[in-house]
């Protein structure tokens, strides 16, 4: 039964790779929608391991491998698209090229990440580092809001900080430093459904709730950006309790 968890991982390589091309050809809406699904066969290989009792250690290479295309490569060229395209002014010298180049640090880091992640054998309840699903989803989510609205707070936002070359590339450095940091990120599996366990994924997905419901799905980008904020918040918390106990 080890093949069935296999093939869904070696599908959402094959996505992985169209997104890639799609992207490369200008339809980032196509790619976000991709990248999406990828994610969903993400989860439904793992699930699927499990609940065949099915896993093996080709299989856990097989997905990070995976990974590495549909979240590590595909936000990268999103990415290099929008630095090339901010540098409008420069396009036809090789400057743009050159500078564009460091979305590409997103692909490196999360190399580490994921041969990081394939090698821990801890509780992955929780995550070091930031996910590279969810780094994926939060860049690629962006053409998706645009594609999707057309005014908007959120929408004008966007458009402004897309044109900004310094602004994408401080975020570039912000999201491939997340991705290694030796922080900790929750996950959204849950051995049970009490409070005091589960607290940090409740207030996750009650905020998501509200902020759906107030913005839609351009809300998108905002879920990505409050789920590393919560993390954050969540890893000072615990660092002040530790200092106060010692």
């Amino acid at each position: 039964m080890k093949w069935i968890p296999n093939s869904i991982s070696l599908l959402n390589l094959i996505i992985g790779c169209i997104a890639v091309a799609i992207a490369f050809g200008g339809d980032l809406y196509t790619a976000a929608i991709l990248t999406l699904l990828c994610s969903i066969l993400d989860f439904l290989d793992g699930a699927t391991a499990r609940w065949l009792n099915a896993g093996s250690e080709t299989g856990k290479q097989l997905d990070a491998l995976a990974d590495l295309i549909s979240f590590g490569l595909t936000p990268a060229v999103v990415m290099f698209i929008y630095i090339s395209n901010s540098l409008y002014e420069v396009n036809q010298s090789g400057i743009a090229f050159v500078l564009s180049s460091p979305a590409f640090l997103i692909t490196a880091m999360s190399a580490l990440r994921l041969a990081r992640f394939s090698a821990d054998t801890e509780d992955k309840s929780w995550f070091t580092g930031l996910p590279t699903p969810a780094n994926a989803l939060l860049i690629v989510s962006v053409p998706f809001v645009l594609g999707i609205t057309v005014e908007g707070a959120i929408h004008s936002f966007l458009e402004i900080f897309i044109q900004s070359t310094p602004a994408l590339l401080i975020v570039v450095l912000l999201l491939s430093f997340l991705l290694v940091a030796p922080v900790r990120m929750f996950s959204l599996k849950v051995r049970n459904f009490g409070w005091k366990d589960n607290r940090i994924r409740y207030i996750f997905l009650a905020c998501c709730i509200l902020l759906l419901i107030t913005f839609g799905l351009s809300a998108a980008p905002l879920f990505l950006i409050f789920y590393i904020i919560l993390s954050l918040f969540d890893n000072f918390a615990r660092f002040s309790i530790n200092h106060k106990t010692k």
